[in-house]
This record gives C-alpha cells, sequence and structure tokens, in this order.
C-alpha cells in the first residue's frame, strides 16, 4: 500500500471520535505492544492496524464470516477516498495468521484491567475490589491439529468427538471486563480449573476479593492465595465435613475455624505441599439458596474474610453476586457467538479467543463510560444492546468527523438497553422448540461414506 494510503488509515485511527473505541484503545497503544513485542509489518492494505479492526469488527458481529470483514474494509476505504482493495478474504486471511498472539492476549488483558480501574470507587464492595472466577469449555472443529493439543473426551469414540478446551476467566465484579484467562486441555495434569486459576493470582492485588464456586475453596488454592493477600468468598465442597460445635462460635452455624494441613494429595511436589501453613482460619455459615427442582436447600459459605464484625447478610449477598460471572460468559459464548470456535489450528484458536476477548473488554469500557455518564452500574446494562448500539454507529463514526456528538449519542443509545430485574424468577432448563434434524453420527464420517458408496455402486450395477 502507498505511504499515502497508509498514513490515511494510521490517521482514522488517532481520531478518538472516528471510532467507537477510539478512546479505549488508542492507535498509539496499539503500536506501543506491537513494538515491545518486536512485531516488524510492511506497509499493505492488511497492516496490524486495519487487521485488528477487521477483527473486532467480525468478532462483534452476527456473521463471522472473513467475506463480511472484507466487505466492512472495502466500504471503509472507499467511503475514506482509497482505492478498493480485493474483495477476496485470502489476504486478510494471511494477515490473521501473521497477526502476533502475544499481542492480541497482552491487549486483551491490558484493556480488561484499564476498564476496571476505570470503575468508579462506590462500586466495590467495602473499598475492596472483587473479582469472579469460573471455567468453562469450548468445542472447535475436529482436524488433526486441534485432535492433538485438545484431545476430544476419551469416552466418546474416535471420530464423533470434538477437540474440548477448558478454560478460566477472572472477571472484574464491578465492571463485568475479563483482566485475565487461562486455557488448556480438558483433560490432564495440570489442566483442572483450579489450576488454571492459580496461574492468573500475580493479576490480582493484596487486599483484593476473589469469588468463585464450590470447585475453588481446597487447601490448595487457599495456599496460593495468602501470599498474595487475596481473599476468598465461596461454597463448601461436597466433600467436606464441617462440625460447628468446634471453633469461635459466632452466632447459631456461623464459626471461625482452622483448617488441618492435609496428608499431600497426588500430584503435588514436595516442595510446593512444604509451602503449605498448617493451619488456614476460615469462615463458615449456613445461607439458604433456591434449588433448580424448586423450594430452597442450605449450602455453607467459605470465607477467608474472618472479621468478625463484617455480618453475615453481606458476605452471603456478595458471594451471590457470583452469579454475574456466569452471565459474563454466557455473553461471550453465546451473545458473541463464541460457543464453538471457527479456528482449525490451536495458534489460530487462542488467536480468536483473544480477539473476542478484546472486542468484549472494548464493549465493556464503553458501557462503563456510558454508565458513568448516566449515573448508572454497569451490570445494569445489557451486553447485547450495547453489541446492537456500537454495531449501529461504527458505520457513521469511521466515516464522520462530527467530534464528540455521534459518540454521546452512541453513550446515550447503550445507557437505554437496560438488564431487567426480576428476582424469584423460576424457569425450567429444557428446550420447547424441536431440532428440525433428528438422525445423529454414532459412527465416524469414513465409516457412513464407505456405505453410501457402496450403496451407489450396487445402484449401477
Amino acid at each position: 500500500m502507498p505511504r499515502k494510503n497508509f498514513d490515511v488509515v494510521r490517521d482514522t485511527f488517532a481520531n478518538d471520535s472516528g471510532l467507537p473505541f477510539g478512546r479505549i484503545l488508542t492507535r498509539d497503544h496499539v503500536l506501543g505492544v506491537l513494538e515491545d513485542e518486536g512485531h516488524k509489518y510492511r506497509q499493505r492494505v492488511f497492516c496490524p492496524l486495519v487487521t485488528l479492526w477487521a477483527w473486532l469488527s467480525q468478532s462483534l458481529s452476527q456473521d463471522k464470516s472473513l467475506n463480511e470483514a472484507v466487505s466492512r474494509i472495502l466500504a471503509f476505504r472507499v467511503a475514506s477516498g482509497l482505492p478498493a482493495c480485493s474483495a477476496s478474504s485470502a489476504s486478510y486471511s494471511d494477515a490473521r495468521i501473521r497477526f502476533p498472539l502475544p499481542v492480541l492476549s497482552r491487549l486483551a488483558k491490558e484493556i480488561g484491567r484499564n476498564v476496571h480501574n476505570n470503575a468508579s470507587d462506590s462500586w466495590h464492595w467495602r473499598e475492596h475490589e472483587v473479582f469472579l472466577a469460573d471455567g468453562t469449555t469450548l468445542s472447535m472443529p475436529d482436524t488433526p491439529e486441534n485432535q492433538l493439543e485438545f484431545p476430544q473426551i476419551k469416552t466418546v469414540a474416535p471420530g464423533l468427538g470434538f477437540p474440548i478446551m477448558r478454560a478460566v476467566a477472572l472477571i472484574s465484579l464491578s465492571t463485568g471486563s475479563v483482566v485475565d484467562f487461562k486455557c488448556g486441555p480438558y483433560e490432564g495434569k495440570g489442566t483442572g480449573e483450579g489450576a488454571l486459576l492459580r496461574g492468573m493470582l500475580d493479576t490480582m492485588n493484596h487486599g483484593d476479593i476473589l469469588v468463585a464456586d464450590r470447585y475453588y475453596p481446597s487447601y490448595r488454592t487457599l495456599s496460593a492465595l495468602i501470599p498474595h493477600g487475596v481473599q476468598l468468598v465461596s461454597i463448601s465442597n461436597a466433600s467436606r465435613k464441617i462440625d460447628f460445635s468446634e471453633g469461635i462460635q459466632l452466632g447459631e452455624m456461623d464459626h471461625i475455624v482452622e483448617w488441618q494441613k492435609p496428608t499431600r494429595p497426588p500430584g503435588i511436589s514436595d516442595e510446593e505441599f512444604r509451602a503449605f501453613p498448617d493451619t488456614i482460619q476460615v469462615r463458615e455459615f449456613v445461607i439458604d439458596i433456591e434449588s433448580r427442582e424448586g423450594g430452597t436447600e442450605q449450602a455453607i459459605v467459605v470465607t477467608t474474610i474472618t472479621d468478625p464484625t463484617v455480618p453475615q447478610n453481606e458476605i452471603s449477598e456478595l458471594y451471590w453476586r457470583r452469579w454475574n460471572c456466569e452471565l459474563d460468559i454466557r455473553s461471550i459464548k453465546q451473545s458473541m457467538h463464541l460457543d464453538v470456535l471457527r479456528a482449525k489450528t490451536p495458534d489460530m484458536a487462542r488467536k480468536e479467543i483473544f480477539a473476542h476477548l478484546l472486542a468484549y473488554n472494548l464493549l465493556r469500557g464503553t458501557m462503563t463510560e456510558s454508565a458513568k455518564r448516566t449515573g448508572l452500574m454497569p451490570r445494569q446494562l445489557s451486553v447485547k444492546g450495547a453489541m446492537q448500539a456500537i454495531e449501529s454507529f461504527t458505520p457513521a463514526m469511521m466515516v464522520t468527523d462530527v467530534g464528540d456528538v455521534l459518540y454521546d449519542a452512541m453513550l446515550i443509545t447503550v445507557s437505554t438497553h437496560r438488564v431487567a430485574n426480576r428476582p424469584g424468577r423460576v424457569e425450567p432448563r429444557l428446550k420447547k422448540r424441536r431440532s428440525g434434524w433428528r438422525e445423529m453420527m454414532t459412527k465416524p464420517r469414513n465409516s457412513y461414506r464407505r456405505k453410501l458408496n457402496a450403496k451407489t455402486a450396487k445402484t449401477k450395477v
């Protein structure tokens, strides 16, 4: 691409009012990360800035095809007075392969942290920053490369399953941004949710609070949290026996007790086990929760917040906000259509994930700015509504120079899409709509091909 054309594209990214996310992800920030990571590139149509913009728009679009992303770039170039590029997606596909994974990963995490740091102090819990952790799985195309790094579940016959990835996200409670993300194979040593979480503890600071489900309050995880000064709020694992007659009594079925160091579990090195403290002090108390089958059942909250002056109801209310993490992951997987990856290699699968996480964090940044301007909480705004508003405003903001007018109008539009508050809502976890295609593959594809070929050959005879 001629130098003049290249400068036009760079200037577009330098103009804050030229992009919906221009004030959160600046051109200088992207170029700085590219330089820090040592990525060299040529001046061409799909330079890193254009490739990144196309990838972000593709991540937010309902149509994930490369052709649509290229068509969007072509329309932008023509509207900006630049020569039209080829409508083929080959160059864009090559540009995505060239784009470094460390750059995408770093941009996604840095923007997530910046959005979290932009939260108002009143959004935190008792002046503590709170993070949510939860795990999920992602499926991807059944290619030899993907199967090698992310093998399918062993109980599924070869040729019938799909490569599957286990992942854990660390999410800001106040803004909903993803500040860290780890993934790995579904099975094997060091691939559990606890192991992935322990690889992200450096992301949190002393005094932060981690809220997670009943999978996480193990002695090993708590031992890892203590050196970082991070407190945990969770639900007791069903296998742990609790005796409320022990420890310091704070009320009915509410006490502070010391967990004793267990015997060394398998898979833990002697060095790591020796670093475990001899005891860990925790608070445990009973709360009532609504079961999925209707009615209520009891659960035991486990927390390392042992200050007896902190009311029980405040800790339990903090735990109930853990459900936001489930909703955030659902938004990423369903609203952004990331439940099934499209990439055919592990490297591109990771790039696809971090491109979507970057787009999601930019979306959350826009929602945070909109909430601050309108006196709302980011959690009160709809992710889907924000996606629709940004997708609608993007074409005009790319080609129209009207200062802050369009940007302010976009923020107002985002703030109008609220999340409904429906306390006590109970819905069956069932689908009413029947699938139109009822026959499922029960044998490898090659077996069906041989059967069809044999049937065709017999018909010809």
